[in-house]
């Protein structure tokens, strides 16, 4: 995405059909009426989690019809809120009933019960990534600023998705009741990843509207960009004579490194003795993932390579014996534990291992 210098008029606004990852519709009345249960404490911040993680569920089953009967699980919630164990989130589910927020079963999901067409308010496109992620965030600032922000610069208009808006962090801050220095402190985590752009504008429209703000379109669609370092610098030249092999001693020369990118032979990966090394090496993970499917413990599907993936980087993290805890989730078929942070360790896994 360009860079945005300042804002004026509608040129800097950002127009698509849909953003990267897809999008789903909240309404704006269903937002409020679910962060006023948080603030009265009807809810936990947990529960309004599991709350916007029934969203994408039902996203993820826009076009099931026909003949074709959605399910919905409470392990798919799980692994969207992330965290250890599963049992809390059968309690929010069951909280989030009593409260009339959402009725939930196999077979449907209703996230607007007892509320009537008139009083919804406007629709809100809210892209998807985003929605998975502020369901694994844990700080309330946090998730209301991300909200706060979809809610003024997000649009739905004949058919596209328009963003851009003007957005003060102190209506954030009272419209949510969170502090305004921990809403600022969250809209910079939000511009450092990427999920909003700051444009500029002059001090007058800054003190009456607030910062003007675009949520990306794009963010969620791919990784970050990789750190490159130049290899094409020269020493300088007294480094260069340090360096020069003509010299009086007479020694032997070097061995050659390896070219950039190039991989040693080493003693291939073994599912019986699994080290740290083959958990932490893409190349190494997949022939580990190749063996477990020969022995029909894993099927050939995305979502299970990014189970393993996560696995491993979940034994990295927080095993004293990582090799021992991946066999263990593996052969168990046990991948509840891994979180988000995982998640995301995983997809960098496979982004190097299939660029």
């Amino acid at each position: 995405m360009a860079r945005i210098i300042e804002a004026k008029g509608q040129d800097w606004h950002i127009v698509a059909e849909k953003p990267a990852g897809g999008f789903c519709f909240i309404y704006e009345q269903v937002i409020f009426r679910a962060w006023l249960a948080l603030q009265d404490g009807r809810i936990g911040l947990r529960d309004f989690r599991v709350w916007l993680a029934c969203h994408e569920l039902k996203a993820r089953r826009c076009v099931v019809g026909g003949s074709r009967t959605p399910h919905y699980t409470l392990e798919e919630l799980h692994r969207l809120v992330g965290g250890t164990g599963g049992e809390y989130v059968r309690r929010s589910v069951k909280t989030l009933a009593r409260e009339h927020l959402i009725t939930f079963t196999e077979k449907a999901i209703d996230l607007m019960p007892g509320l009537e067409r008139g009083s919804r308010g406007r629709l809100i496109p809210m892209p998807r990534p985003l929605m998975r992620h502020l369901c694994r965030v844990k700080g309330r600032a946090y998730l209301a600023t991300g909200l706060g922000h979809v809610l003024r610069c997000l649009f739905y208009r004949k058919g596209q998705c328009r963003s851009g808006g003007w957005c003060k962090s102190s209506w954030v801050a009272e419209t949510f009741g969170v502090a305004l220095r921990a809403v600022k402190e969250a809209r910079q985590k939000l511009v450092n990843l990427g999920v909003l752009v700051l444009a500029k504008a002059d001090q007058l429209r800054l003190n009456r509207f607030g910062r003007p703000v675009l949520v990306s379109m794009e963010w969620g669609s791919r990784s970050a960009p990789r750190k490159t370092q130049s290899t094409t610098g020269s020493a300088s030249p007294r480094e260069h004579k340090k360096l020069s092999y003509r010299r009086s001693e007479h020694q032997k020369l070097a061995r050659a490194a390896d070219p950039a990118g190039a991989r040693t032979r080493a003693k291939e990966p073994d599912l019986n003795n699994i080290t740290v090394a083959d958990l932490q090496d893409p190349w190494r993970l997949a022939a580990l993932f190749k063996q477990a499917r020969m022995r029909g413990l894993v099927s050939k599907t995305e979502a299970e390579i990014l189970r393993v993936f996560s696995a491993a980087a979940h034994a990295c993290r927080v095993g004293a014996r990582p090799g021992a805890l991946f066999r263990w989730m593996l052969f168990q078929a046990s991948y509840s534990a891994a979180s988000c942070v995982d998640e995301d360790r995983a997809r960098q896994l496979l982004g190097r291992f299939r660029p």
